[in-house]
């Protein structure tokens, strides 16, 4: 089965890839406005690097990826597989055109963020803190996790 997704994902990526060889006037610019992100809600942020996805459907496309296949092996390895689920799907930002940030090395970058509603559901044999710690190691070194500062649980306190 993974060999399936394996092979299903870099022929996507490889489809979307080609996509890039079309001629283009609107070449990205070195920097976009990034809007802020909300303390209530869980971000996954990625800074793709542009000479990995030349496209901003290829770094939409492998940031998807890669957050599944990180949510995957965190499962496996804390959850007895059982799968995670996350908060709803609140706002996505991106595929926008950047510059990652100096402390990440400062190449040229897609920034994509996908907001959540706070919390990791479905895996009764860890906390909170060990789900995301676990999830953020399985991620590529492009991509990280905002958590929410404050959780749905303590605004209703």
């Amino acid at each position: 089965m993974q060999h399936l997704a394996r092979w299903l994902t870099i022929t996507v990526l490889l489809a979307l890839q080609g996509c890039s060889s079309l001629p283009s006037t609107n070449q990205p610019a070195a920097t976009a406005t990034i809007p802020a992100a909300s303390p209530l809600m869980d971000h996954f942020i990625a800074w793709i690097p542009r000479d990995r996805a030349q496209t901003a459907a290829v770094a939409e496309a492998m940031a998807h990826i890669s957050l599944v296949n990180a949510q995957e092996q965190t499962a496996r390895q804390l959850c007895s597989g059982q799968w995670m689920v996350n908060g709803d799907t609140v706002e996505r930002i991106g595929p926008l055109p950047a510059t990652a940030p100096a402390a990440a090395g400062g190449y040229p970058a897609w920034y994509y963020r996908i907001s959540h509603l706070s919390g990791l559901q479905g895996c009764k044999h860890s906390n909170r803190e060990e789900l995301y710690l676990a999830l953020q190691k399985n991620l590529p070194a492009w991509m990280n996790i905002k958590t929410a500062r404050i959780t749905r649980l303590s605004l209703l306190q």
